[in-house]
This record gives structure tokens, sequence and C-alpha cells, in this order.
């Protein structure tokens, strides 16, 4: 009993990183969709959205220098702060959440695709 329990701890800890690889790898799949308007590089700013390095818990339209809409402007200003719940609210429907926001993504619809590609976005904090 104590050995058959032992194994089944190695054997979760051994599969730990091959499932944290894979959601990594989900999470950098779903950021392809965001590629063409989003970089992950605090330098770029020629894309027509603002870098998404440092997005999970930063107040949203704080990038300095890039044109958000007036929309954006104001719930930065009323207090928004793109939280993981924040972020998962608002990939999964961005019209429907703010619909005078000048980004055209449909969203996210798969609730784990959002959570990988929100946990992605986490490590270019």
């Amino acid at each position: 009993e104590v050995k058959a329990a032992a194994a089944a701890l190695v054997a979760a800890f051994l599969a730990a990183p091959a499932a944290w690889a894979e959601e990594a790898d989900a999470g950098a799949r779903a950021f392809q969709k965001c590629i063409s308007c989003h970089s992950l590089d605090r330098a770029e700013t020629e894309l027509s959205g603002p870098t998404l390095a440092g997005i999970v818990g930063r107040r949203a339209a704080a990038v300095a220098g890039f044109g958000y809409s007036p929309a954006m402007r104001r719930a930065g200003a009323e207090g928004l702060v793109w939280t993981a719940d924040a972020l998962h609210r608002y990939l999964a429907d961005p019209l429907g959440l703010m619909p005078d926001t000048t980004m055209s993504f449909a969203g996210v619809r798969d609730a784990g695709e959002r959570r990988a590609l929100i946990e992605y976005l986490r490590r270019f904090e």
C-alpha cells in the first residue's frame, strides 16, 4: 500500500513538467491569435495594439504613448486593472464587455484556451 502510494506520487511528480509544458504550448498557440496586433516586447511600438508584456496586474490604458480608444481610457480611469479574472471576462467577448473599444477581435470563446493564454501572458511581466 505504501509502495503504491509512493509510486503514484512519483508518477504525478514526473508527469507535472509535461503538463506544464503542454499548458505553456497551449498559451503560446493561443497568443498566435493576438500577434498580428500585439507584442510581448515592451519596446515594440509599431503594432496597432499595445504591448502585452506586463499586462497581468496592469491598469487598463497604461502603456505610455499608446493611442487607446476613449472607451479603454475611460475604463482605466475608472480603475480597471487587468487581473486574470478581468482578462478572462474581456477575452471571452471584448466587444460585448466594452462595445466602444477599437479592438475588433471577436474573442477567445474556449475557457481553457483563455486560461492558457493568460498563464502564458504572466510569463512576460
